[in-house]
């Protein structure tokens, strides 16, 4: 799966986040918005994470 980031465009912000000029980036997993972050620095150490599976032994055991 690609994981990509990019900063988010102006026409994609709310109003507010516009008014106070705030730069925002997006993590897509394919297609899929995955975070956002006001940080591109913070985006792309979640892109790591996600690229290095170490969030799959987050999810919990399957019920029996």
């Amino acid at each position: 799966m690609v994981i990509t980031v990019v900063e988010r465009d102006e026409e994609h912000k709310s109003h507010d986040a516009r008014d106070a000029m705030l730069r925002m980036w997006d993590v897509y997993q394919g297609d899929v918005l995955v975070g956002v972050y006001h940080s591109e620095h913070e985006a792309l150490k979640y892109k790591e994470l996600l690229e290095s599976g170490r969030l799959d032994s987050l999810k919990p055991a399957p019920r029996a």
